[in-house]
């Protein structure tokens, strides 16, 4: 059914896509980066290899902690690109191709965002695992994590001041550079909402978001970027309504399935009501308390912004999976 105009109501952050459905992000050249001697020592980059069926998938996340400021990597060299700043203990050509995602990502990030922001993205590329724990300050299971974004906010404005995203050298690994292109992009998206939203939205929606923008422009099909979460829905596993925050927890289980229902769920609001309004849709939706004071505000940006209430989209949301499952 069409939802009905709406008034708006102007009132973050974690990330994941199944590294074997991943296509890049946005095509288009930029500023090569340049290198500074900022470090004595790095270490070789490891390869590329090609995603497998257990490849993890790309997440971000902002851990516990994540508002405490970080030391800086020991060793470290620095590339500066045109929109972009990468430092790491990794080789100078891995972080120069990081950072040219980074600047890839920013301009990205910039025609589906378009709140004030410093529209700069800082990458922090450890060689090991070890260091991206400590930089993170987590110790759970993170072997389906690619990326954490971590920084600092500010207690008064609720805005994240000098961002900051991790990657996780074992999971980005994995990925191909497609793959690496998308979790820079859906990270630089975290960034750039953060920035400019004091507050935070539903798991669902602050993800969803983020593969949004980060699936943009791939040129591939619904059915071909979700078939991890189809095959789940067409076998009568799939979900029964909107993504909680524990259903984003790793700990948990497989979490790429429930990346791709947010992402299919944001992408059902653009396609029905367009980017304008899915903006107004997550402004409207971030608050500055409890994931159930996000939820109540996403209740009533349903009605506002979207003229339909949560019951309702879940349907049309539900039917849509079961029809790309199951197409004619």
């Amino acid at each position: 059914m069409p939802w009905g105009p709406a008034r708006a109501r102007v009132t973050v952050a974690v990330v994941v896509g199944s590294a074997t459905l991943v296509v890049g992000g946005c095509a288009g050249s930029s500023p090569k980066p340049t290198a500074s001697a900022s470090a004595t020592r790095s270490t070789s980059a490891p390869g590329t290899p090609q995603p497998g069926p257990n490849t993890p998938t790309p997440q971000t996340a902002s851990p516990p902690g994540a508002d405490a400021e970080q030391e800086p990597l020991p060793g470290a060299r620095t590339v500066t690109g045109a929109s972009s700043t990468v430092t790491g203990t990794v080789d100078e050509a891995a972080l120069t191709a990081y950072a040219t995602m980074a600047d890839r990502a920013v301009a990205q990030v910039a025609k589906h965002w378009s709140p004030t922001w410093p529209r700069r993205v800082t990458i922090v590329a450890p060689a090991d695992a070890t260091a991206f724990r400590e930089l993170v300050g987590r110790a759970d299971d993170l072997s389906q994590v690619a990326a954490v974004t971590v920084g600092p906010v500010d207690p008064t404005t609720g805005l994240a001041t000098r961002d900051r995203v991790v990657l996780n050298p074992d999971a980005f690994r994995s990925l191909t550079p497609s793959g690496r292109q998308f979790v820079i992009t859906h990270e630089s998206t975290h960034v750039a909402v953060r920035a400019s939203i004091g507050g935070a939205a539903p798991l669902w929606l602050a993800e969803g978001f983020a593969d949004h923008v980060g699936y943009a422009g791939s040129g591939r099909s619904r059915t071909e970027l979700a078939a991890a979460l189809l095959d789940e829905v067409d076998a009568a596993r799939g979900p029964t309504r909107l993504p909680t925050q524990a259903d984003f927890d790793p700990g948990q289980g497989e979490i790429a399935p429930t990346y791709l229902a947010a992402w299919l769920a944001v992408d059902l609001i653009h396609r029905r009501r367009g980017p304008a309004v899915l903006q107004r849709f997550y402004e409207a939706s971030v608050v500055d308390g409890s994931p159930a004071a996000a939820d109540a505000a996403t209740d009533e940006a349903f009605v506002e912004v979207l003229g339909t209430t949560r019951a309702e989209f879940t349907r049309l949301w539900l039917s849509e999976l079961a029809r790309l499952a199951s197409p004619p």
